[in-house]
């Protein structure tokens, strides 16, 4: 498997460091690599009529696949009434406890005042025969559905009215019953290294320094150089910051606005939430912008349209280089997994050109957050 292509990506990462937030190799880049789990056109119609027929009785209802998509496959449902929804089939290895665990956080979103807000989180529609928002298909993954909600990708569209809506659903989720929640959430940031399944640090470090890689040795010396400061910030925080139930992957992609106002519309994928720390939610949005071309006016308007809204401490102002970085790695070794599962294959044997990211000075963005 020439999984290099994932991996020489993280030439880009920034040395970790106190005052420093410009450390961006992964996510954007992941998406751009050459690497596909199944391919999209491929998908299994057979089985998203299937996974249908248990949410829509329509037989006739048109399925239309959306483009994207690593961890679930995102299909358009028009039914013959002329309503739209949603169906989502799972990419995730039969992880049915996660799906459980991010359907009973998204139930009790919607007793606890998320829909008081001015933006939407996916609705999940029962089954009509199973009574259930979410059925296990013959191939072992799970598959639902939920009501459509109307916007585009923001990308770079005023990042001060995402920070905003972060801010918000930060709030809400804080107010969450952790003790109610079901199933079982994807690993806390804190522990990257479980990220996937078929991963664990041992094995991770394994296959980075496996001779599978020696094509790109460089590269990835340098990165396990980079994992050791990620591993010390981990190990000595994991306990020590604030926590409480957070989305888990609050970036640009996984947003919705209105292509006319910018204003957002709604708020997707809940699949990774989990109780973690708090300040990983912007964190994670932090981390696709500060690898744009000019990422301090973006990175600015974000954090002032969430201070709005929520506050962090001190000390979480101060580890959200390190938490970006985390963010970025964890990404690493969550293909990592899929590479070790078998589960991604690379279909070139080129890597995608990058561009390196614009470092950023903590003390400069960390009044914005006016505490």
């Amino acid at each position: 498997m020439l999984y290099q292509l994932l991996l020489a990506a993280s030439l880009l990462l920034v040395p970790a460091d106190a005052y420093m937030v410009g450390m961006q190799p992964a996510y954007s880049q992941l998406k751009r690599a050459h690497i596909v789990a199944v391919d999209q056109a491929n998908l299994d119609q057979a089985e998203a009529k299937l996974a249908l027929s248990y949410f829509i009785d329509d037989p006739n209802a048109k399925i239309t696949p959306t483009k994207g998509g690593v961890n679930n496959y995102v299909q358009y449902v028009d039914t013959t009434k002329g309503e739209r929804f949603v169906l989502r089939m799972y990419n995730n290895g039969g992880n049915t406890d996660r799906v459980k665990y991010e359907h009973s956080v998204l139930d009790q979103l919607h007793k606890t005042g998320v829909d008081s807000l001015p933006f939407k989180v996916p609705t999940y529609v029962p089954s009509f025969k199973t009574g259930s928002t979410m059925i296990e298909l013959p191939s072992g993954n799970q598959a639902c559905v939920c009501l459509n909600i109307p916007g585009t990708l923001p990308k770079n569209n005023d990042p001060r009215l995402l920070g905003a809506a972060v801010g918000q659903l930060l709030g809400v989720m804080g107010k969450l019953d952790v003790k109610k929640f079901q199933g079982k959430s994807a690993p806390p940031y804190a522990d990257i290294y479980r990220a996937h399944p078929a991963c664990d640090r041992d094995k991770f470090y394994k296959y980075v320094s496996g001779t599978e890689l020696d094509v790109c040795r460089e590269a990835m010396n340098a990165l396990i150089e980079e994992f050791k400061p990620c591993d010390k910030f981990a190990d000595e925080n994991a306990k020590k910051l604030p926590m409480q139930p957070i989305h888990g992957d609050l970036h640009y992609d996984n947003v919705l606005c209105d292509a006319k106002t910018g204003a957002v519309t709604g708020l997707l994928d809940f699949e990774f939430c989990a109780v973690d720390w708090r300040a990983m939610d912007p964190a994670v949005t932090l981390s696709k912008y500060v690898g744009e071309a000019d990422p301090f006016p973006l990175v600015k308007s974000f954090i002032e349209g969430f201070s709005e809204h929520s506050k962090l401490t001190q000390a979480e102002i101060y580890a959200l280089p390190d938490m970006i970085n985390l963010r970025v790695m964890s990404n690493v070794v969550y293909f990592v997994g899929r590479a070790i599962s078998g589960e991604d294959g690379a279909i070139s044997p080129r890597s995608p050109s990058i561009s390196p990211p614009s470092p950023l000075h903590l003390p400069a963005i960390c009044p914005a957050l006016r505490l």
